[in-house]
């Protein structure tokens, strides 16, 4: 049951994204942005990537904050009008999530491999570390950390010069 409740308790579950969405009765808003926030955490830890996607963490943090401080200040009517629906229907508006250019798709299975790659070579790099004798390891191991970090740098690089060769290329045909 959807109902505006007391600004006290209503900040006070606002910390925590989600809760105050849920609190004022809207559960499918709430739970999104509580799943959402939970997973840009757990993701990034699993999948052992840079702690920059720990910043969607935070942004959705915000996202949620203002939401449901917006939601308390609303008027009556306003508060009353508003769809119970997941955060992500808003984006999505209904549309299918579909990446149908063949140069984006190519790239993004290009990074997708090359990310698998580099969790491969860490899990390998573990296995190798047990098997070596450690006066070895030390010399190896700065071979073992650095490829993957290595590997990411030159694709990184190689899309760069693509773009710039691509953007180039534009401003040379405009040129004529």
């Amino acid at each position: 049951m959807r109902q505006k409740r007391g600004k006290l308790i209503t900040f006070l579950c606002s910390l925590i994204p989600g809760a105050a969405e849920m609190y004022m009765g809207f559960m499918k808003k709430g739970i999104s942005l509580m799943a959402v926030f939970i997973l840009s955490i757990v993701v990034p830890s699993v999948l052992r990537v840079s702690d920059v996607f720990i910043l969607f963490a935070v942004l959705i943090w915000f996202y949620s904050f203002f939401h449901a401080r917006n939601l308390v200040a609303c008027k009556e009517e306003e508060f009353w009008a508003l769809a119970d629906e997941y955060v992500w229907a808003s984006f999505l508006e209904g549309r299918e999530v579909k990446v149908t250019n063949p140069t984006l798709r190519k790239w993004g299975a290009g990074i997708l491999i090359v990310y698998g790659v580099s969790q491969l070579w860490h899990i390998a790099a573990r296995w190798i570390y047990y098997m070596i004798p450690d006066y070895l390891w030390e010399v190896v191991s700065m071979f073992v950390d650095e490829v993957p970090q290595i590997l990411v740098s030159v694709v990184i690089i190689i899309i760069g010069l693509k773009l710039i060769a691509g953007k180039k290329e534009e401003l040379d045909g405009e040129g004529k």
